[in-house]
């Protein structure tokens, strides 16, 4: 059974927490696709990015207390950081829409199509859209 929280609710849980609602219903939703996926890379990825966040504030909060060259210095490595972050981001949302898809028009073939558009700019919550319907459907029988 996938993750069952309506997509509104993720997103206001993740305003309410400061990002960190959405942080962890990511591994939650990537714990999941690991169940229904063995192969799947993205909680790996995710504890990768999460590592990334907590480097670039450690570097950002060191580096104040020093020098303006430290800073210059945190900020450039900073910088850096969020590229490799941005880019395991998107390797991750769409590793994740491929085993979600491969498992849904496989194994339970239910013929999802998941929106590279969609995954780009809405990845946890249009995820989060689809695994609840899929949740109802696995209730009620019937999808939604």
């Amino acid at each position: 059974m996938p993750p069952d929280m309506h997509w509104a609710l993720v997103l206001v849980l993740s305003w309410i927490s400061f990002g960190l609602g959405a942080i962890v219903w990511s591994f939650k939703q990537a714990n999941f696709v690991k169940k229904i996926d063995p192969a799947s890379k993205a909680v790996t990825l995710l504890a990768v990015i999460l590592i990334g966040m907590v480097v670039q504030v450690i570097l950002v909060f060191g580096a104040a207390r020093s020098s303006m060259t430290a800073m210059a210095l945190a900020s450039s490595i900073t910088m850096l950081l969020n590229l490799v972050i941005i880019v395991l981001s998107l390797v991750t949302v769409f590793s994740m829409r491929k085993s979600i898809e491969t498992y849904y028009n496989t194994t339970e073939p239910i013929g999802l199509k998941l929106s590279g558009i969609m995954t780009f700019f809405f990845s946890i919550l249009y995820f989060q859209h689809h695994f609840s319907r899929i949740a109802a459907w696995k209730k009620s029988g019937r999808l939604l």
